[in-house]
């Protein structure tokens, strides 16, 4: 495909960087490519513009019209629209935090897939939109990210679970502790509560503030061992402000 080659491509956006006086670079998700970036031409001039800044909010779910280099290159968006009109996430607090959250989450798994994963994309629109029109969040984060393992190939093996420590190197169950990284009781049960239930049913998880802010490190952890270039998330500490705190 030639550089020059226009055409239509789904995406989730993760963020934008602004580039000059006019213009943002944003980095996007895309079904057909992976991770990709686009030259947002003179979006911030005054005047009428094909496109709006306001639909390159953290997640928002798209569809481009961009030139695509081959060499993964920055491409040069020519029209973006809407994919799904989010209903409830730009007004919600919390709702804005998590997708912030996420979204630095969604890069850094991109970045290490470095290819299209038509499954992970699915999987990542289809729970944007259930996080748009449900209202148990509390643990969304914590599941989704454990959720996103199947698609990249570090599940945990709940074969074992009976067994008191889940290490985290391993991704298994095992009787011997480990010198450190394990999840142990009372976490280790509601990370095997995470693991096999549905996203409708999270709201049945009764877990303490301070668990669930252990767990999530623990979680965080899990993808440091696993993702060469993963950092705990910036907006780490926003989120556990808005979740964790009594």
């Amino acid at each position: 495909m030639s550089s020059k080659t226009k055409k239509t491509i789904h995406a989730v956006n993760l963020g934008i960087v602004k580039y000059g006086d006019t213009s943002l670079i944003a980095n996007c998700y895309t079904l057909e490519f992976g991770l990709q970036s686009y030259m947002l031409k003179g979006i911030l001039s005054r005047g009428k513009k094909k496109t709006h800044r306001s639909l390159f909010e953290p997640l928002t779910l798209l569809e481009l019209v961009a030139s695509q280099n081959k060499q993964n290159k920055i491409g040069y968006m020519d029209e973006a629209k809407l994919a799904y009109v989010f209903t409830s996430i730009p007004y919600n607090l919390s709702k804005k935090a998590l997708v912030l959250f996420l979204a630095e989450i969604i890069h850094q798994v991109a970045r290490e897939e470095q290819g299209p994963n038509k499954l992970l994309f699915d999987y990542i629109k289809k729970k944007l939109i259930w996080l748009d029109t449900n209202h148990s969040l509390s643990l969304f984060h914590l599941k989704i990210m454990l959720d996103i393992t199947k698609y990249i190939g570090f599940y945990p093996n709940i074969s074992n679970s009976n067994k008191p420590y889940f290490d985290l190197e391993t991704g298994c169950f095992t009787s011997i502790k480990p010198g450190k990284n394990f999840i142990e009781n009372p976490l280790k049960k509601y990370f095997i509560q995470l693991l096999g239930i549905d996203f409708d049913m999270i709201d049945k998880i009764k877990i303490l503030k301070r668990d669930k802010f252990k767990l999530l490190n623990q979680v965080i952890t899990y993808f440091e061992l696993h993702l060469q270039q993963f950092k705990p998330p910036k907006s780490l500490e926003i989120l556990n402000e808005i979740f964790t705190v009594p």
